[in-house]
């Protein structure tokens, strides 16, 4: 019998038109490695995850997976197990052909690799992303019910490729607690997030009229952390105001965090939703709406 894990996954993946399959042998992981050299372009001698580590992940029964569309692949994902031993699954990349993203080919890898992981008794995946990346923080938090758990300032060194251009790399933690009922409502649709409007937030940090970051003071126990529409482009367009974000972002987000608060949504502009007092059962409940 097909458990509902796996018809979750099979239904993200005929929604996307891809097959997802976990990736061995050379030939299919190095096209893995040039689908990750073409998404983030890096600079020479140093490619997002090399081919022999990939090699030696697969083998040793990491995971290495991949979406296929006729034949081609367009997207893959490298994970590999962490503390405590067997029971927790790091997530380290996971990439898609620009030609083809926004075509639901995220979810079906996720769901694919939630269904693969709860097969080997994994209880929860863990990753990290770039807080300023809004479409990515929309889904982690409100499509997938992860929860983010650190915020890591500089977690690797500046990243010379074509989508960090060098800057900062500041990430989120993320924790996903997969095997929870919690996930099964948010991925199945059935899980209700909470907005900003009901829970009577107040902007901890918003936008201006010309895109700038603005910092607000407010003992609001909601409060929200905007971002900027597009992190990638304005890297390129104005790398001063993409730095006063990143600094933005890490004394309001980072900081609430630091403070034992909580993210309880994120909204589809990448806004995301903080509570800075969790504890009472209004709270509790929210959170587990949207975790």
């Amino acid at each position: 019998m097909t458990s509902p894990n796996i018809s979750q996954a099979e239904h993200a993946a005929l929604l996307a038109r891809v097959t997802i399959e976990t990736v061995t042998g050379h030939a299919k992981l190095e096209q893995v490695f040039d689908l990750f050299e073409k998404v983030w372009q890096p600079e020479s001698g140093n490619p997002p995850v090399h081919r022999d580590m990939m090699q030696a992940l697969a083998h040793s029964g990491n995971y290495v997976a991949g979406a296929f569309r006729g034949g081609d692949l367009i997207g893959a994902s490298v994970a590999f197990f962490e503390e405590p031993q067997h029971r927790s699954l790091h997530s380290h990349i996971t990439g898609i052909l620009p030609t083809v993203q926004n075509g639901h080919i995220g979810l079906a890898l996720k769901l694919f690799q939630r269904a693969w992981a709860l097969e080997r008794g994994i209880l929860h995946v863990r990753w990290t992303f770039d807080p300023l990346v809004a479409r990515n923080a929309y889904f982690n938090v409100s499509k997938l019910g992860a929860l983010p758990i650190q915020y890591l300032p500089r977690f690797y060194a500046p990243m010379n490729d074509g989508l960090n251009g060098g800057a900062d790399s500041d990430r989120l933690l993320i924790d996903w607690e997969i095997g929870s009922s919690k996930v099964s409502d948010v991925v199945s649709g059935a899980g209700e997030v909470p907005t900003p409007e009901s829970l009577g937030a107040s902007e901890l940090l918003s936008v201006s009229e010309a895109g700038l970051p603005v910092m607000k003071a407010t003992e609001n126990r909601f409060v929200t952390v905007a971002t900027p529409n597009d992190v990638y482009a304005l890297r390129n367009s104005d790398p001063t105001v993409a730095n006063d974000w990143r600094l933005a972002v890490r004394d309001a987000l980072g900081g609430v965090l630091a403070e034992n608060g909580v993210v309880v949504a994120v909204t589809r502009t990448g806004k995301y939703v903080l509570d800075r007092a969790p504890g009472s059962e209004f709270v509790k409940a929210t959170v587990e709406a949207t975790s």
